[in-house]
Order: structure tokens, then C-alpha cells, then sequence
């Protein structure tokens, strides 16, 4: 038998110590790339439209009325981009609009279209802009006040989790006041900027990840801990970690970016969330078994008990400043909930530590 000769011995075993070998070095380093890339996200400096926290006032001019007519994604829509600088006078960007979205892009369900809002690359060095030539705009979707509410609690979320974790997208709120180039009328609304994925890559020097799918195993622990338990925090069961739609790149509602062969998971797009409690929001997935978005669910991954324990501490620290956010006694009611399942052993055990996949 092959067992038995050691030169076939030595044949067949020294291919899995090779393995085990090269695995090792590769371990080695992605421990090396994820602490470069950790370091990164404490040193890089917030780019100037997000090192203000203070509400900006914008003006946007542009066919609006043909924009939220016919919400075409193969359209752009020019126009200008105008905020009042440093000196008190008015800087004025060319800027192309294009909506952008799916759910908030049914007009039975908004009004005013999701956009991107593409800028100059040339006009930016100096200004507020500068390393923004493409940023999502999140716009409030319909004109009565409840949907400036939900504006603020989205904006809430990723500030929130902002305070949980280095990766994350920056935000700038906004008071947007959009000029209709062909009919001259105008609104003015809430809204707010997230940073365009590519810029979040570059600001850490990590790679945006190309492929539809990837392995569980593959992301950052601690990452992707972070973002399953804020996941749970918001109630939003719309996103995957690991999988994205047909034909696009990874993940739903994540962005994925790769430091060495460690991935990291960047949320967005919160509106289906309990947290921000739309009257629009898509129910939950027959399978999840819940009966609104206001029920929470855990979806995350098994992780290590010190990996996890120092996700739960990350939320425990900040308890005191995201519960004394909440102006509205609902949603304090929510975030207090959450707050008092990890706080309970035995709730925390049975809601979120044996509901892991």
C-alpha cells in the first residue's frame, strides 16, 4: 500500500504541508494588510465637505420636473451646483444629475428622485468639494414633514455607525434648495452627501472588491460582527454580506473592500430599517419569519467569543450618547430595546449569540 512506502509517503504528505505552509504566509500577510488598513482609517483626515458636521446649504438648478418625470438611470441631466464659500460669496459647480435607486425610484413611492451628483473634476481643487466629483445625494422624497423625519433618522443611522467603526462612509447634511431650470419653480428640503465608495477606498488605500460573491470567512471579523449587530440595532434584514444581486458586485446594501485577503463591509442605504420606520418600506422576506421591520432579527455570522465581546463593547460605549439622540420617544423606545437585549445575558444569548449562521 502507499502508506507503506515511505518515498510515496513523503510524495503525498509533502503537498499538504506545502498548503499548510503557503496558509500560513498568506495569514501572516493579511494580519499585516488589515492592521495597515486599521491604522489608515485612524490617521485619514476627513476630506472638507465632511470635516463640518453643521448642516450646508446648497443649491441645486437643473430640469428637475423631467428628472422626476422620467427617472431614466441611461440619462444625464445637467446643471449647476452653487453653496456660499468662505469669503460670503457664491461658488457655483457645474455638476450632471442622475437618479439613481430602486424602491425610492417608484414614484408610488417618492415623489423626487434619488440622485447622483456628478461635479467638474477641474473646479474642485479649493473649494468644499475637493475629492468629490461623484457623491450620492439622498433626497427627501415627498414634501410633508414626516419625510424630513426620516431624512434625519437615516442620517442618524450612519452617524451611529460612524461611532462603531473606522469604515464607514462619511456624511454631510444638507438643506438642498432645488431650482427647476426649465419652469423656474423651487422647494427647499433636508437631505445629505455620502461619499462615493471609490473615495472611501482610496481615503484607506484598500481595493474595492469585484466579485458577486465571497466566502463568509473571507471578511474581517470584527467588521462584519460590527455591522450584523447594527444591522440588528436598525431592524433592517435587507442586506447580505456576502452575496450581491445578479450580474452585480457584492454585496446588498454593503460595499466590500479588500485589504489583502480580508474584507471589510461598509453598510448603507438604511430606509427599509425599523429605525427610520418609513411608511414606504418594503415588508420582510416571507422566509425571515417577522412580521415588520420594527421586529428585529439576527442574520450574522458565527464569530469568535473575544471577536464578538468586543463588537458588543464597542455598542455598550456608546449607549448614553445614541439613546440621548433619539428626540422621539418611538424610536428611543427602539434603540432602548436593543440596548436591553444585550445588556441581558440570557436575551442576548437566545436573540443573538444562538441565532448566529
Amino acid at each position: 500500500m502507499l502508506a507503506n512506502n515511505p518515498s510515496k509517503t513523503q510524495n503525498v504528505t509533502g503537498q499538504p504541508a506545502l498548503t499548510m505552509v503557503l496558509a500560513f504566509m498568506l495569514s501572516i500577510t493579511s494580519a499585516a494588510a488589515s492592521a495597515q488598513a486599521e491604522q489608515a482609517a485612524q490617521t485619514a483626515p476627513a476630506d472638507p465637505l465632511f470635516a463640518d458636521s453643521a448642516p450646508l446649504a446648497i443649491t441645486l438648478t437643473a430640469p428637475f420636473e423631467q428628472i422626476d418625470d422620467e427617472r431614466d438611470k441611461d440619462q444625464e441631466y445637467r446643471g449647476t451646483l452653487t453653496y456660499t464659500g468662505h469669503d460670503g460669496e457664491p461658488v457655483v459647480l457645474d455638476a450632471r444629475f442622475e437618479v439613481r435607486g430602486n424602491w425610492r425610484l417608484s414614484k408610488s413611492n417618492c415623489s423626487y428622485s434619488q440622485l447622483w451628483v456628478d461635479l467638474r473634476r477641474g473646479q474642485l481643487p479649493g473649494t468644499l468639494f475637493e475629492n468629490q466629483n461623484r457623491l450620492k445625494l439622498v433626497v427627501q422624497c415627498r414634501r410633508q414633514s414626516r419625510y424630513a423625519d426620516y431624512i434625519r433618522r437615516e442620517l442618524q443611522a450612519y452617524q451611529i455607525f460612524s461611532r462603531l467603526s473606522e469604515f464607514h462612509f462619511d456624511t454631510r447634511e444638507l438643506l438642498v434648495t432645488y431650482v427647476d431650470s426649465e419652469e423656474g419653480d423651487s422647494r427647499t428640503h433636508v437631505g445629505f452627501f455620502i461619499e462615493h465608495q471609490n473615495r472611501l477606498a482610496d481615503r484607506f488605500a484598500m481595493e474595492e472588491v469585484e466579485a458577486n460573491s465571497v466566502s463568509a470567512s473571507a471578511l474581517n471579523p470584527l467588521q462584519g460582527a460590527l455591522v450584523s449587530l447594527f444591522m440588528y440595532f436598525v431592524g433592517n434584514t435587507d442586506f447580505s454580506l456576502i452575496q450581491g444581486p445578479p450580474e452585480e458586485e457584492c454585496c446588498h446594501n454593503a460595499k466590500l473592500l479588500a485589504s489583502g485577503e480580508s474584507y471589510y463591509p461598509v453598510p448603507y442605504d438604511f430606509d427599509a430599517s425599523g429605525f427610520v420606520d418609513t411608511s414606504y418600506a418594503p415588508e420582510p422576506l416571507p422566509q425571515f419569519r417577522i412580521r415588520s421591520n420594527r421586529t428585529r432579527l439576527y442574520r450574522g455570522f458565527c464569530v469568535d467569543e473575544a471577536v464578538m465581546s468586543n463588537a458588543l463593547a464597542r455598542f455598550r460605549s456608546i449607549e448614553t450618547e445614541v439613546t440621548d439622540m433619539m428626540a422621539e420617544k418611538r424610536t428611543r423606545g427602539f434603540v432602548e430595546g436593543f440596548f436591553e437585549t444585550i445588556n441581558d445575558p440570557r436575551d442576548l444569548r437566545r436573540q443573538i449569540l444562538e441565532k448566529c449562521r
